[in-house]
């Protein structure tokens, strides 16, 4: 077998191995939105070990190859340095074992993109490979050294802290290609959307919008057929992939969800799905640290009420925008108040009386806290623009269930779980702490603190810590280190117990604290769970 051939295989196996040991970076990447910033923000963190890893890996592949070749030296060159490659090879494996043990807390999706990254990611780690290979050969034979010649390859062991740089570039370049097919295939759900007589209706705001976006549906399947984007799918493809999909056809109603990250977000949305019907939540501090003040925020997110060619229902705490910037238009209305009255927060469920259209009735609901209310408000004050009955509302509302991660009441062996797991802004931090406050059992905070609040991170996440001493649950355990030193400050500052106070590396070390703690009737809260690029 000549040595073009020995190399192509080794080529072709080491990349299987190396492309085996990418798939945390692959579904890093993926959460990162593929960018390549936000993924070096990752992988770059001091408390990200997998650099350190790669690294360790690297040094243990050069001394096993170069040991078992120097070894077996006696074997003949060719010989010694076939079977150094098995411990290599060894390595890898053990390598991609022990790693497969800690997956990444957000499940990689194999979407057709990261596909095609993934093809393209092979292609450029073979090539890498097969032309270390060749240069490395070229200097042994150069060289001449019979001794040089059994540790020729051990620099070839570099190549995993290679792997991230690699990855980086075949995003760079799939990304344009990725760009034009998102444009085409956004495009053409605009096209389905406008030979469409679907009524349109578009959620935005800084919180609260798959919440209300899952009560509207619910409240107006009492009436009409309705779709909705999925999950917290809320970006051009996420709509548009909703709008191609076999549950859009035959619908009356479709709702969707508009996220905004920076500055142009919401007007592409609204030029995708050129909105009939507007609930706007709110806007609060959360993602700061891309529109840089909250008045920023409302200056993007208030397009959808340009946009808006029918009604567009606000929530109260945007009076003071709404009136500064659209003092005269007849299309926003605000949240009807009246419609929710004598108001009962439990610990399990919220109980009020529905006012709506002469009638009135006792209704009860397993949505909790003061934001669930308020998110029945909205999606109620546009039911009744669509006409939805009395009866009909009244039915909807008691079939409302708690949204996985979104303050959803769990019971576990008689301890409560209060999952919030997908809040990330400080208002919704303040519900939960005021609903985990209901219950009469001990209890206990888990949290690592709150993202994408940019100049205003520390402040905020202090006085998070803040309200954690106000609360002053039986237990608090701080997750990570990306914020909790603001959070730590901010609860002692406040006078909160340092006994009470624990500190985990991970979430899963959180929990393990917790099956040591916890009893029948404690009451846990999970305050925002961060995906792993956090």
């Amino acid at each position: 077998m000549n040595d073009v051939v020995l190399r192509i295989i080794a080529s072709v196996v080491s990349t299987c191995l190396f492309c085996c040991l990418s798939v945390k970076l692959l579904g890093a990447m993926q959460q990162s939105g593929y960018k390549n910033g936000v993924f070096l923000r990752w992988f770059r963190k001091k408390e990200n070990m997998f650099f350190n890893r790669l690294a360790v890996l690297a040094l243990c592949l050069a001394l096993s190859t170069a040991i078992v070749s120097l070894c077996f030296s006696f074997l003949g060159t060719k010989a010694a340095l076939l079977l150094s490659a098995i411990p290599m090879f060894g390595l890898l494996l053990l390598f991609i074992w022990s790693d497969s043990k800690y997956a990444l807390k957000v499940r990689t999706k194999p979407t057709g993109r990261l596909l095609r990254l993934f093809a393209v990611y092979f292609l450029f780690t073979a090539c890498t490979s097969y032309l270390y290979i060749a240069i490395l050969r070229f200097l042994a034979v150069w060289n001449g050294s019979a001794i040089y010649g059994l540790i020729a390859y051990v620099p070839f062991a570099v190549m995993p802290i290679l792997l991230p740089a690699l990855l980086l570039l075949s995003n760079a370049v799939t990304a344009p290609f990725e760009e034009y097919r998102n444009r085409k295939f956004i495009k053409r759900a605009g096209q389905v959307l406008d030979e469409t007589k679907i009524i349109r209706i578009a959620v935005v705001g800084s919180y609260g919008k798959t919440s209300v976006k899952n009560i509207l549906k619910t409240l107006l399947l009492e009436k009409y057929k309705v779709v909705s984007t999925p999950e917290s799918y809320n970006t051009p493809i996420g709509i548009a992939k909703t709008v191609v999909s076999p549950e859009f056809s035959d619908k009356e109603i479709f709702i969707a969800e508009m996220g905004a990250r920076k500055a142009g977000d919401i007007s592409e949305l609204c030029t995708l799905v050129k909105p009939d019907y507007v609930i706007f939540t709110g806007v609060c501090e959360q993602h700061l640290e891309t529109f840089g003040s909250i008045e920023n925020v409302w200056g993007e997110k208030s397009k959808a009420l340009v946009a808006v060619t029918k009604k567009a229902v606000c929530g109260e705490g945007l009076k003071a925008y709404v009136e500064r910037d659209f003092p005269d238009s007849e299309k926003i209305v605000f949240a009807d108040t009246d419609i929710v009255q004598d108001v009962e927060f439990q610990a399990t469920k919220t109980l009020f009386t529905l006012s709506y259209q002469g009638e009135s009735v006792r209704v009860e609901t397993a949505l909790l806290g003061s934001s669930a209310v308020e998110n029945i408000l909205l999606a109620a004050t546009l039911a009744d623009e669509l006409g939805l009955s009395a009866e009909a509302l009244a039915n909807g509302i008691k079939s409302l269930q708690p949204i996985p991660h979104r303050l959803q009441l769990l019971e576990s062996g008689g301890a409560f779980i209060l999952d919030d797991g997908y809040n990330t802004n400080p208002r919704g931090a303040k519900e939960a702490l005021t609903a985990l406050g209901r219950f009469d059992g001990r209890k206990c905070v888990v949290t690592p603190g709150i993202v994408e609040c940019g100049v205003l991170e520390e402040e905020i996440n202090a006085e998070l810590g803040k309200a954690l001493a106000e609360l002053a649950p039986e237990k608090v355990i701080l997750v990570g280190d990306t914020l909790v030193g603001a959070v730590k400050l901010g609860y002692l500052a406040a006078g909160g117990d340092e006994g009470r106070l624990t500190v985990a590396k991970t979430l899963a070390d959180a929990q393990a604290l917790l099956t040591e703690w916890i009893g029948v009737g404690d009451a846990v809260l999970f305050l925002n769970d961060l995906p792993d690029v956090y």
